[in-house]
């Protein structure tokens, strides 16, 4: 099965498939990476919007919201409007309904005596869990809100510089400087990690060539892992498909039933074995028909000999009255007529069964095609519509010294008066095709254009003109039998590769199965009459 399957050529479909996956797979990939990086840029940048109580932002907004103000009505500083120069406290600030934590240190300064007072506007910038203190230039805390009693009320330089980056007593500490002072902003503890990252400046001037490096890398390993992955998809579907192909065709179809393929294998294999359980019956019950028919013909041919002889014999004794001759004249027509009957039976048992010529040689189809127009000719059998053939004169033979068998003839058949008295059929044979070969059973194919001629005689109750050409093409023989007479009906044409299933009728599907049953091509039309076009295979030596 694997030898068979491999001798097949690879479908385009399956190898379109095939790069399908490898380009998607490859395009998922590479959303993937894009995806990731974003993430991680995201996961390692801290702008504060994934965080509710961002430290930063807190900071911003009580630096907005704090007043810093003097004894003389002269303010310091207010970061809520900058551009308020005339913005003051005034003195009876704290009566007036500021907290003593919203003003909850007044410092004198030694060398002016001026005395300074801190005001933040709105305590509810600093979550509960939060605290804040304003250190000025001497390192001491002139402002603070929630601070915890671990932490100093003075600071030393070193103290500044190590808080400004990490922590103070464990706190993890943000700060702001300000025109007034420094801002120190304290969160409570074991709930932020602070670690120190550098890069140098070569770092970032070649970032985006790495990041291109990363890509082309991770594009290089996608393809390479889809192309692997892809392949055995690939080798899957392609016994897949030509199971589907061979079933088709119901051929015996074996495929490995396992992996993700388990259950589309099992399913083609057990369809593969009704078809051959199928087709096995079907063939012993077509043998069975045919040697049925064979056997009820072989029986029906003896006695139906001795009726037709018989019935020759008295047709022809002198001793009997004209009555009587006439009587077995009608017999042994008969008798005829149902060997024929019979012949075209055995014959409709072979074609129906797509049974191929078994007698096959070279024939001359020129000379074929001779005959057949001289056996029409000179019968004496009565058709289908009482039209009898009196009399007719056989085809001339071409000139022994021509060196030809290109011929043209027009030959004349006279039909009962008591039918139609003003018809005569005629039949005008034109052969062009010199002495081509072609290769064929020569019973079967006489039968085949002996059936077209009596179908246009037979059928057509006027005169009508047949004509029989015949030429060589390329690699074929173009035969075409036209006539001018009523044509076929649609119905017959629409059938004809359908057999009848009573015994009149089949004479045009007969024939077209007898032409390709050779290898040739059948086509008829009614076109001003009836045309059959017929395409035979040249013989090549």
């Amino acid at each position: 099965m694997k030898k068979k399957l491999s001798s097949l050529h690879p479908d385009l479909t399956i190898f379109k498939i095939f790069i399908s996956i490898v380009l998607i797979s490859t395009v998922v990939s590479m959303l993937l990476f894009l995806i990731i990086f974003l993430g991680t840029a995201t996961i390692m940048s801290n702008d504060g919007d994934i965080f509710p109580n961002n430290p930063k932002g807190i900071l911003e907004r009580i630096s907005e919201h704090f007043i810093v103000t003097s004894n003389a009505n002269v303010p310091v500083s207010y970061a809520g409007d900058s551009d308020d120069t005339s913005a003051t406290i005034p003195d009876n600030a704290i009566n007036d309904g500021y907290s003593g934590a919203q003003i909850s240190y007044a410092a004198d300064d030694n060398d002016t005596g001026i005395q300074v007072s801190c005001v933040l506007t709105d305590e509810t910038l600093l979550p509960d869990d939060y605290w804040c203190i304003l250190i000025n230039e001497n390192g001491d805390i002139i402002w603070s809100l929630h601070k915890p009693a671990d932490i100093p009320d003075h600071y030393s330089l070193n103290d500044i510089a190590q808080l400004t980056r990490w922590f103070l007593n464990d706190y993890p500490v943000y700060v702001r400087t300000e025109d007034y002072g420094l801002f120190v902003l304290g969160i409570p503890k074991n709930t932020v990690g602070k670690y120190s990252i550098e890069y140098t400046m070569e770092w970032f001037d070649t970032l985006p060539l790495r990041i291109l490096y990363v890509f082309i890398m991770t594009f290089t390993i996608s393809i390479l892992l889809c192309s692997i992955f892809g392949s055995f998809l690939y080798k899957k579907i392609r016994l897949l498909t030509e199971g589907l192909v061979m079933l088709r065709r119901e051929e015996a179809v074996s495929l490995p039933a396992r992996g993700i393929f388990k259950e589309p294998f099992s399913n083609i294999n057990r369809t593969s074995q009704a078809l051959a359980r199928k087709n096995a019956l079907l063939a012993s019950r077509d043998r069975a028909r045919s040697n049925w028919i064979s056997g009820i013909s072989h029986d029906i041919r003896t006695p139906l000999s001795m009726v037709v002889g018989y019935g020759g014999q008295l047709a022809e004794n002198p001793a009997l009255s004209e009555e009587n001759r006439n009587c077995a004249s009608i017999i042994t027509a008969q008798g005829l007529r149902i060997k024929k009957l019979i012949e075209d039976l055995n014959l409709i048992s072979s074609l129906e069964y797509e049974m191929q010529p078994v007698n096959k040689q070279a024939l001359q189809i020129a000379v074929l095609l001779r005959s057949v127009v001289t056996e029409i000719l000179n019968a004496h059998i009565p058709g289908e519509q009482n039209v009898q053939i009196l009399s007719a004169s056989p085809l001339e033979e071409p000139k022994a010294d021509s060196g030809s068998t290109d011929s043209t003839h027009t030959c004349s058949v006279p039909v009962s008066p008591s039918q139609n008295p003003q018809s005569s059929p005629e039949i005008s044979l034109s052969l062009t095709c010199g002495q081509a070969m072609v290769l064929g059973d020569e019973s079967l194919l006489i039968r085949a254009f002996y059936n077209l001629l009596q179908n246009s005689i037979t059928h057509n109750e006027s005169a009508c003109h047949i004509t029989v050409t015949a030429s060589t093409q390329a690699e074929y023989v173009l035969i075409i039998i036209a006539d001018n007479g009523q044509g076929v009906p649609e119905k017959v044409l629409e059938n004809l590769d359908t057999l009848p299933n009573t015994a009149h009728g089949f004479g045009l599907p007969m024939a077209c199965k007898i032409i390709r049953a050779h290898g040739g091509t059948f086509h008829a039309e009614n076109k001003d009459g009836f045309i059959v076009t017929i395409k035979l295979p040249l013989l090549t030596v």
